[in-house]
């Protein structure tokens, strides 16, 4: 991890900010971020790491910071990247023999959401729906990765069998049958504009912010991408008890209406998103050089929740 004065360095020399800079590891995880102080103004830095499956070049870098920038423009409450000296929302910085690309946002004031009352539950709703709506108009010139089966579950099933045989762990091929159930279910999806396009990616409660003040607002679309909307919404049914997540959903339908089949497989889809999570927090524990026994855990009890999902009934 790059060194706080190292940081400090490049804030000073890359961003037309105030001083004193004052600049404290935040967390990690797929990337680095530090909350940044510039004379009481506040901003967050991320610090991008390198050989992560879904971030394939620099082209993937801007690509979100294009679209967060879009969004800022359409009245999306997002975190917005901050332009530097050189007027650039990218930059590049010397570490340890490479490159390490930054990117600087302004702060999403409030707290992390977690029990929200009824009525902001809806506005919630409201905003996911007119973010997905804004964004069917978003052009870039550069790429980004598409959550389709293959990415769904293609790819988290065969990470979990080259991690089983090298770690000797019991086969899982009793989950052959439900996985088709799946994919027979996600391939029955509308791959029409609306239905299909520029998501999130990963829009649980520890990627928005709120306050009484400030209202929602949304960051850290590290893992937007296209495919199908419901995806942000299987999300959200993962992580909000039925009540809040069903006025989520009504709130969402009174700007963009699903059609049946979307509102049907939501539930399957969540389903879905649990076998995908596997992957991204083995990825995670590769990029971070994690060792054998934690993804050990990680696959037992990838394993435990397969067996799981299998016993569920299926509609």
């Amino acid at each position: 991890m790059m060194e706080e004065e190292q940081l400090l360095v490049t804030l000073r020399e890359t961003y037309n900010l105030s001083r004193p800079i004052k600049c404290k590891f935040l967390r990690g995880s797929f990337n680095d971020h530090f909350s940044v102080d510039a004379n009481g103004s506040r901003f967050v830095l991320r610090v991008y790491k390198n050989k992560k499956s879904h971030i394939r070049n620099i082209a993937d870098m801007r690509f979100e910071l294009d679209f967060l920038e879009y969004l800022h423009t359409k009245g999306i409450p997002v975190a917005f990247p901050i332009r530097s000296i050189k007027n650039e929302t990218l930059n590049a910085v010397p570490y340890n023999n490479e490159l390490r690309y930054v990117a600087l946002f302004n702060h999403a004031e409030g707290i992390q959401i977690g029990q929200i009352n009824l009525s902001d539950a809806k506005t919630f709703g409201n905003i996911v729906a007119a973010l997905h709506k804004k964004a069917d108009q978003f052009k870039s010139e550069f790429s980004r990765i598409n959550m389709d089966q293959d990415y769904l579950i293609k790819e988290p099933l065969e990470i979990l069998e080259k991690y089983i045989k090298v770690l000797k762990l019991p086969d899982i091929s009793f989950f052959k049958t439900r996985a088709n159930l799946m994919l027979q279910r996600i391939n029955q999806l509308p791959i029409t504009n609306g239905a299909y396009g520029l998501i999130h990616g990963d829009l649980n409660p520890s990627n928005v912010h709120y306050s009484p003040e400030h209202g929602f607002k949304i960051f850290d679309f590290d893992h937007c991408a296209y495919g199908w909307r419901i995806h942000d919404l299987a999300v959200l049914r993962l992580c909000f008890d039925n009540t809040t997540y069903k006025v989520i959903l009504h709130g969402y339908q009174s700007v963009r209406m699903l059609s049946a089949i979307e509102e049907k497989s939501i539930d399957v889809y969540s389903d879905v998103l649990l076998l995908r999570k596997t992957k991204d927090i083995l990825d995670m524990l590769e990029v971070n050089g994690s060792s054998n026994e934690e993804k050990t855990k990680v696959v037992v009890n990838a394993i435990e929740t397969l067996h799981i999902l299998n016993d569920k009934s299926f509609s």
